[in-house]
């Protein structure tokens, strides 16, 4: 089954009103679609940003990982994410080299699930259960009455948790946000918090500590994800989970942070993180660790992956 052509799709797509995630303002998305052919099957994958670097990875995908495949066996997933990754390591362990890689991996899993005629989940050894979801938002923008208006659409639709960002300049706004939040959705709904790496670790611990009465189930990303050993020190210091995944590109940064036990719920991103491969042995090493895991982004994928973990906690 040798793959036969490689071609790619750019897309540049508005959000609507400009939102802000805790490190910096989204104002568009850009989406680049990947089309593998082999066999007489298309197989297709993609990649996504939040406003820049598209063009980036469109340009490795077509200079630089077009030539590396054409030729090669379809059904070599393994063997070609590593052919990948060892060609281009030298100008980038992650990155785009992990958003271009990742969308030229899930094309080859979508062509293995056609050639198979089976869905992602037993593909990867797992099974059909039902994986519970939270509503989410990109929120941090957002006045009191938004936000709470948010939540409540989130509870309307019977989501057994929600998910809203922290991080304003003053810790007495996220607090009332928060008590805000907590009053609405009540003690039988989860609360999770995201602070999209946006403090130090000074201020991680003094707003963690602050916010812990308001009972959150897990703190998503408190730091850059470069500070492993300020994770650890999170996870030693609040009563609730520390929470990250989304902003790792490489399977030996989930080993550093399970290793140093600085994270009790690892995330997954299969466009982040460099493709379905490469979390399928995060996801390996989360269960061998005992560790809960949950998503971000990518839901169709996602859901398939987290069928195949041992202890799915939510689907973001």
């Amino acid at each position: 089954m040798p793959i036969e052509d490689l071609t790619t799709r750019y897309y540049r797509l508005p959000v609507g009103q400009a939102a802000d995630a805790g490190h910096g303002t989204i104002t568009t998305e850009e989406l680049i679609l990947v089309t593998l052919r082999a066999d007489g099957l298309t197989g297709t994958g993609y990649a996504y940003t939040i406003g820049r670097g598209g063009r980036a990875i469109q340009a490795l995908l077509e200079e630089d990982l077009r030539p590396l495949l054409l030729g090669q066996e379809a059904t070599d997933i393994d063997g070609l994410w590593e052919r990948l990754w060892r060609a281009l390591r030298y100008v980038g362990r992650g990155g785009l080299v992990a958003f271009a890689i990742a969308a030229v991996d899930i094309a080859l899993w979508d062509l293995a699930g056609q050639r198979a005629g089976q869905p992602l989940y037993r593909l990867l050894g797992g099974h059909a259960r039902p994986i519970p979801a939270y509503g989410s938002g990109v929120d941090l923008h957002k006045p009191l009455p938004a936000l709470l208006a948010q939540v409540a659409h989130f509870l309307a639709q019977g989501f057994p948790g929600v998910k809203i960002k922290v991080g304003r300049p003053d810790p007495a706004d996220d607090r009332a946000r928060v008590a805000a939040v907590r009053s609405l959705i009540g003690d039988r709904v989860d609360l999770m918090l995201d602070a999209n790496m946006a403090w130090t670790r000074t201020e991680a611990l003094e707003r963690g500590r602050l916010l812990a009465e308001f009972r959150p189930l897990w703190l998503e990303e408190p730091l850059a994800p470069e500070d492993v050993p300020g994770h650890a020190v999170l996870v030693a210091s609040l009563p609730y989970h520390i929470a990250v995944g989304e902003s790792l590109h490489a399977v030996a940064e989930f080993e550093r942070y399970i290793g140093e036990r600085a994270a009790t719920v690892i995330q997954i991103d299969p466009i982040t993180n460099g493709g379905i491969t490469p979390v399928r042995r995060v996801l390996a090493l989360a269960d061998a660790a005992g560790l809960a895991t949950s998503s971000h982004y990518a839901d169709e994928l996602a859901a398939h992956l987290l069928c195949a973990s041992q202890r799915p906690l939510y689907l973001e």
